[in-house]
């Protein structure tokens, strides 16, 4: 599970005197993880997640026995620190993901781009892995 760390804000809305802290839903923050499309095109595995705000060198991707590990580092996309929000969805720090791949990968061939906050991954699948009797001699 991706761990978003929020920090103690408070929401208000000045004409209904509402107030909700952030400590009441930052045990549904917790649940958040960083979404992402797994498809396969052809002999290939293309994975799409969004990365707003994100540069080039705040993320790192790794294949490890066919799991995909993903990190971003916090964005400095929000310069301006503002005080009282009315809603904050939006996690601008870093996140991780381990993803298991649905088939066997080439982690040699993988290819990534980021382009208008969208990062794609391209992972060559690896043919069959079918079992074969092996004679002694």
């Amino acid at each position: 599970m991706t761990q978003i760390n929020i920090s103690s804000h408070a929401w208000s809305d000045p004409e209904l005197g509402a107030t909700l802290e952030t400590d009441d839903v930052n045990e549904y923050a917790n649940e958040v993880e960083l979404p992402v499309d797994i498809a396969r095109n052809g002999n290939h595995l293309i994975i799409t997640t969004p990365m707003v705000g994100v540069k080039n060198d705040q993320i790192d991707l790794t294949v490890n026995n066919d799991v995909l590990y993903l990190h971003k580092s916090a964005s400095d996309f929000r310069e301006t620190k503002i005080d009282n929000y009315y809603m904050q969805e939006c996690h601008w720090g870093a996140l991780s993901r381990e993803i298991q791949l649905p088939v066997a990968v080439d982690p040699v061939g993988a290819k990534a781009s980021l382009h208008d906050g969208v990062l794609r991954i391209i992972l060559p699948i690896l043919g069959n892995r079918k079992s074969r009797i092996i004679k002694v001699q």
